[in-house]
């Protein structure tokens, strides 16, 4: 069914066949921009979209690396035109098409990270990149590259043909969730890239959970453990991103935890201080002192200068865009004091 063709040929093709099986690419084009591949429009005055239908979404966990391609497992109940169709864009859009080596580069440059580096890593951003990196070293970047393109629907990771070919920006819209599939925003007429917002994250998350580098707006506290004299109190933060509105406070003896802690917002400045003001109001039994965020904000500003100065001592483009990452956070933490 698919023989040898340009890639302009190959996309049409692809097109035509998601099209078919019910999927819309409406006034849509792949090529290279500012954040590398990407879905650009055609007429810049026509409405671009695509929407991938749930019949068209292949579970994650359904998913394994045949020889050198991917592919559905065979024991998975998808039709041939589901297999033929997924096998095509995986072969030359996605894994195929540039995104295997781009996810074994990034990999190969987090490994080559110094030991040190690695446990201040593993110590204050919680990602262990020597436990990432255990195994069949295929196999790691099989489960990176699906892990950073899944989409999370009705409960389930599910890889989305096509959709996942749209690249993030932190000031788009959100993709748009319906009963039986997903679409990108509703935009007006683009001239230029489309983009959605994948989801919040702190810039530092993006970067280990899908391998890139954008400004994103808000900052979370690397874990820490300050000790209150006057209550005898052990306030411990166990430095992980908060994905909701929700404070999770916990007690045990003389100690009490919160899952994680937002330290600086470039859209809502004052959001550290209400948010510390609302631990207050919850242990008002406990007494803070009054300096104690700007205690916390230099701890994070410490910590980060020193990861800074371990990943300046390495020289390749997985680093370099690490210690960016760094001064951006820094940059936002230093704005919000």
């Amino acid at each position: 069914m698919f023989k040898k063709r340009s890639m302009d040929e190959k996309w049409d093709l692809l097109l035509s066949e998601f099209r078919s099986l019910g999927g819309i690419a409406d006034n849509v084009c792949q090529k290279e921009g500012e954040f590398g591949r990407g879905v650009f429009s055609i007429e810049p005055n026509l409405r671009s979209r695509i929407y991938t239908p749930s019949k068209l979404m292949i579970k994650k966990d359904d998913i394994c690396l045949e020889g050198n391609q991917i592919r559905i497992k065979q024991d998975k109940g998808y039709n041939k035109e589901i297999r033929d169709f997924f096998n095509y864009y995986q072969d030359h859009f996605s894994w195929g098409g540039g995104g295997k080596e781009i996810v074994d580069s990034f990999e190969k440059g987090l490994s080559s990270f110094s030991s040190n580096l690695k446990k201040l890593i593993k110590k204050f951003m919680l990602v262990d990149i020597n436990q990432r990196h255990i195994g069949v070293w295929d196999e790691v970047i099989v489960r990176e590259f699906l892990n950073a393109r899944a989409f999370q629907f009705n409960n389930s990771s599910m890889i989305c043909p096509l959709l996942e070919l749209v690249n993030h920006e932190v000031t788009s819209l959100s993709f748009i969730k319906g009963l039986d599939g997903i679409s990108t925003p509703n935009y007006p007429p683009i001239n230029g890239e489309i983009t959605h917002n994948y989801n919040n994250k702190s810039s530092i998350n993006r970067f280990f959970y899908q391998g890139f580098f954008c400004k994103e707006t808000i900052v979370f506290s690397v874990p820490f453990s300050i000790f209150l004299e006057k209550s005898a109190i052990h306030f411990i933060c166990k430095g992980k991103e908060i994905n909701d509105d929700s404070i999770k406070i916990e007690r045990s003896g003389s100690s009490i935890f919160i899952e994680g802690l937002p330290i600086a917002d470039a859209n809502h400045s004052r959001l550290p201080s209400y948010y510390f003001e609302e631990i207050f109001r919850r242990i008002d039994d406990v007494y803070m002192p009054k300096d104690i965020l700007s205690i916390i904000l230099d701890l994070n500003i410490s910590v980060r200068k020193n990861i800074l100065d371990e990943a300046q001592l390495i020289e390749n483009e997985v680093s370099s865009m690490f210690s960016k990452i760094i001064n951006h956070e820094m940059d936002l933490i230093l704005s919000s004091d």
